[in-house]
């Protein structure tokens, strides 16, 4: 019986260990957290839309000022929320505006609209939303 017991409880701390490193690799490519402090809104279009060897979807994305790199969500994510961008779609993004590992700007994507449709791609603190999603 304590055999049993110290089992669930070693299972049950592996588990939490596990799901905190998920929640720690779902922020974004090379450890960037998002940040209030650098949120930002841009107005544009899709350029191009790629998905990275790691199954994130960026967008490729042209401004009045400029291009950037949007960090949306993994493909699955989307795909099962029925959500897909084009090339040519005019968007609204608000995010945080970090510097990727390599020196490169990036915006990771809190809240994208398109056309009065708002897709949520991470909670007030930046948390992604598809962290814990179902699989």
């Amino acid at each position: 019986m304590l055999r049993a017991g110290f089992c669930k409880s070693v299972l049950a701390a592996a588990l939490i260990v596990l799901i905190a490193s998920l929640a720690a690799m779902a922020q974004a490519p090379g450890a960037v957290k998002y940040a209030k402090s650098s949120e930002v809104k841009v107005k544009g279009t899709v350029a191009e839309v790629k998905t990275g060897a790691d199954g994130i979807v960026h967008l490729a994305f042209t401004t009045d000022k400029g291009s950037l790199d949007v960090f949306v969500a993994p493909e699955k994510f989307l795909k099962e929320m029925e959500i897909a961008f084009n090339k040519g779609d005019a968007l609204e993004i608000v995010g945080s505006q970090v510097t990727a590992a390599d020196g490169t700007p990036l915006l990771l994507a809190r809240e994208i609209t398109r056309a009065g449709d708002t897709m949520l791609m991470r909670d007030d603190q930046g948390k992604p939303v598809w962290v814990g999603w179902p699989k």
